[in-house]
């Protein structure tokens, strides 16, 4: 069974290519969906890894293809025009095309984790390679695709656990979990301008190990993995100078273990989802505050999550339950489940036609009405019982 983020990305690509299902032709929908919500499927059970494409503004699926690996941390920010999906795969920073189904980048980081985003004009990948401490920059669109940019060291044990990027472009953060720090880079050139500690409370290490800056570029949301988990918000409106105005835990109203967060696209509201507790948890940003949680299914273990552009529907994929919940903004309420493939993880919004390719179409089957069973004694406390 799988227990721990270590454990999610190394399933994730493991399998890739080990089960192959028959062609059956051409696979696309006859619609005129210029918009696609994809996500991806880690497989399992007998089934391969595969792409789910939904219409975000019917809610309809459009097809599962095939996928030659999946993405639990998919770049899901920003430069949404594009057909490539990247990720860390196999101690590799990849893309894969939606279009072909092809693998057409990859660069070897050496680490078997590796966190990527885009930067909003689409011209590059960035990416934190946890084990090796390494930032890379990766050319995302041109002739140079796929070919390495820079590569800066980061510290020595600073074991980046993700990375984000603010929506001018110009800074990168990452949250350093065994450094206990929260680092800033300019992105071009590449270079680390700021190191700060996240204080402990108490003698508990923290693990700050995802976060997600504001598109307005005032906060830095930061989970913590230790413990039932808690989340740290830093003012960053002067980059260089990170500061943390704020921590909440579970007495203050945030579910156990939050593993990552997304804000609106205005950066009004963030979502924070917690994968003990199942829910997510709503942020008011202007002011500070957590106003409520939103229920799901019992052991949905939601990982990841992302907006449309206008911001009026949030899509969760829940491994343990083979769907995807749609929660309507900013009623803050789950409106519909959407039965994808086997242990949906990952979630990207793009802005492409429909592709239309020979391909593998994945069986479709139901959302799970009992939630998958897992190990209940997780080894590493930051993921929770997935």
């Amino acid at each position: 069974m799988i227990n721990t983020r270590r454990e999610i990305l190394q399933w994730t690509g493991a399998g890739a290519g080990a089960i192959a299902l028959g062609s059956v032709g051409s696979v696309f929908a006859a619609t005129a969906a210029g918009r696609m919500i994809v996500v991806s499927n880690g497989g399992g059970g007998g089934a391969p890894p595969s792409m789910t494409l939904i219409d975000p503004d019917t809610l309809d699926v459009l097809l599962t293809v095939s996928a030659p690996s999946a993405f639990s941390f998919p770049a899901t920010r920003w430069a949404f025009g594009r057909d490539i999906m990247w990720g860390g795969y196999q101690e590799k920073i990849a893309g894969f095309s939606l279009a072909t189904g092809a693998q057409v980048a990859a660069v070897e980081t050496k680490s078997a984790q590796n966190y990527t985003e885009v930067t909003p004009d689409g011209r590059f990948v960035l990416s934190a390679a946890r084990f090796v401490d390494k930032v890379f920059k990766v050319a995302a669109a041109g002739p140079k695709l796929g070919s390495t940019v820079e590569v800066i060291d980061h510290y020595q044990g600073a074991s980046a656990c993700d990375l984000t990027i603010t929506a001018d472009g110009k800074y990168a953060f990452t949250p350093d979990r065994m450094g206990e720090t929260v680092s800033t880079f300019e992105v071009d050139p590449l270079k680390k301008v700021a190191t700060v500690r996240v204080e402990r409370r108490g003698t508990m290490p923290l693990e700050p190990f995802m976060a997600t800056v504001s598109p307005r570029g005032d906060y830095l949301f930061v989970e913590n993995a230790r413990g039932d988990g808690s989340e740290s918000v830093f003012d960053i409106r002067n980059p260089l100078r990170p500061v943390e105005v704020v921590r909440w835990d579970q007495s203050n109203g945030l579910g156990t273990n939050p593993l990552t967060d997304e804000f609106t696209p205005d950066g009004r509201f963030n979502l924070i989802m917690n994968r003990g507790s199942s829910d997510l948890t709503v942020v008011d940003v202007d002011q500070l505050r957590i106003t409520g949680r939103i229920a799901l299914p019992d052991g949905s273990n939601p990982m990841t999550g992302v907006f449309t552009p206008e911001g009026t529907r949030f899509f969760v994929p829940l491994p343990g339950r083979d769907a995807v919940a749609v929660v309507a903004v900013p009623e803050f309420k789950v409106t519909q489940m959407i039965p994808v493939g086997t242990r949906p993880m990952g979630a990207v919004y793009v802005e492409n036609p429909l592709p239309r390719r020979q391909g593998m179409i994945t069986p479709l089957g139901s959302a799970l009405e009992k939630a998958r069973i897992f190990r209940a004694d997780c080894p590493d406390e930051c993921c929770g019982p997935l």
